[in-house]
């Protein structure tokens, strides 16, 4: 297992599952519950959601492209995949449960277990991804 995570391949399926994680929270819990009360939109506001989808569209391509490159042995791709990783971890988890979730989530416990598995894959992630990039070279 250890050798798994630190590998490229274990590096890159951890930050997939970040991914994932990640898609859970916005299309299951902020679209449902948070933009339409703490945001105040409705369904009958499209710009505003056209807006918001356009904004997790370019946000879920860039962290594939970067899952992308990082596989073909790509520094810049662990970097940017390594920062999506740690946003998660940290906005996605942390910050939710710290700031956002006193005492739960919203739709418990469905949501306090996306917060937790943000937290968690994202903290994994970001730490396999920066073995991995301690273990690139730097380009001469």
């Amino acid at each position: 297992m250890k050798i798994w995570v630190t590998s490229m391949r274990g590096a890159v399926a951890l930050s997939v599952i970040a991914l994932l994680a990640l898609l859970a929270r916005i299309t299951g819990l902020d679209a449902m519950f948070v933009l339409p009360s703490e945001m105040g939109v409705r369904e009958d506001q499209v710009l505003t959601v056209g807006l918001f989808m356009l904004a997790v569209a370019a946000l879920y391509g860039a962290w594939i492209w970067a899952l992308l490159a990082a596989a073909r042995g790509s520094r810049g791709g662990v970097i940017v995949a390594l920062a999506f990783s740690l946003l998660t971890a940290l906005f996605g988890g942390l910050y939710t449960l710290v700031v956002f979730c006193q005492p739960r989530c919203a739709a418990a416990p469905v949501g306090n277990i996306i917060v937790w598995a943000e937290l968690i894959a994202g903290l994994a992630a970001s730490a396999a991804l920066g073995l991995q990039l301690r273990q690139i070279r730097q380009p001469q």
